[in-house]
């Protein structure tokens, strides 16, 4: 990899082309309604960035992968990834559940009344059609892997260790990987995910184990996506079923911050002895001024 190039690769052009992409999306969003619409807008959102990250992955030569991807993979590592992703996609959604399921129990008088207000509408209406399955799917498990770990880990993290140590520039990249999310549920678990996913590419210097990961998160949280939208269930919950629900979350949040705890302790060492793919700030400046 010349990192010459990676050097000098303008990162300002790239946030700006982010800012009017977000602007125009933003407007998109707000004047419709329909959930075909919004994946739509989503997939050509995505496409867009795609393009963009190709556009200059060609005008500056930039090579993502430096080692092949069988060289340096085995299956006890993939089980080691794969297991700390899934946990921290988990996690998440038992997360997510947990606070809900406070916020009900605490204003569930108010919300049964606001419940109360508006009708009944039939499951049927309120399913996602077979369009926004297949647009999702394409959005969050095909197209954001791809441009985000090209921007993210290929990118970003490889011209952070120009000038940083391998796991400071692995925070800094996941901290903005999380900030990108929005949700500040999202975002604390995209933080983490990105920790491990920086680490896996610096590891096996091969941006398709990080983009293989990143689907494998994001086809966990489809699949919740198709779970969730294809319940029956209209009523809100009584009083000591959402409490037995909070109990077995908060159970499950235990087991897997318990696991997560585990496998960050066991490979902590590695995390702390990973070396720095990039050569020196200083001896890219001395090459590039001969």
């Amino acid at each position: 990899m010349d990192y010459i190039e990676l050097k000098n690769f303008k990162l300002r052009y790239f946030i700006l082309f982010g800012i009017v992409i977000f602007i125009v999306s933003f407007i998109l969003f707000f004047i419709t309604d329909n959930p075909a619409s919004e994946e739509w807008i989503t997939f050509l959102v995505s496409v867009s960035f795609l393009l963009y990250l190709m556009y200059q992955t060609k005008k500056w030569n930039f090579i993502y992968n430096e080692q092949p991807m069988h060289t340096t993979m085995t299956k006890g590592r993939w089980a080691k990834y794969l297991s700390i992703t899934a946990c921290f996609q988990l996690i998440t959604v038992v997360f997510t559940a947990i606070l809900l399921t406070i916020v009900y129990l605490v204003f569930e008088e108010h919300i049964r009344e606001l419940f109360s207000f508006f009708p009944m509408t039939d499951v049927e209406d309120v399913r996602p059609s077979l369009l926004v399955y297949i647009l999702f799917f394409i959005n969050i498990c095909i197209l954001a892997p791809i441009y985000e770990e090209m921007l993210f880990r290929g990118i970003l993290l490889r011209r952070f260790t120009l000038r940083w140590s391998p796991q400071k520039s692995i925070i800094v990249s996941s901290i903005i990987f999380g900030i990108i999310h929005l949700n500040p549920i999202n975002a604390v678990f995209a933080f983490a995910l990105g920790c491990v996913l920086g680490y896996a590419y610096l590891k096996t210097k091969n941006i398709v184990i990080p983009i293989l990961l990143h689907s494998f998160n994001n086809f966990l949280a489809y699949l919740q996506f198709v779970y969730t939208n294809q319940t029956t269930e209209m009523d809100l919950p009584t009083t000591e079923a959402a409490r037995q629900g909070l109990l077995l979350n908060v159970a499950f949040f235990f087991i897997l911050t318990a696991v997560i705890i585990f496998l960050f302790v066991k490979y902590y060492k590695n995390f702390r002895q990973l070396k720095n793919p990039a050569p020196k700030l200083e001896e890219s400046t001395d090459v590039e001024t001969v």
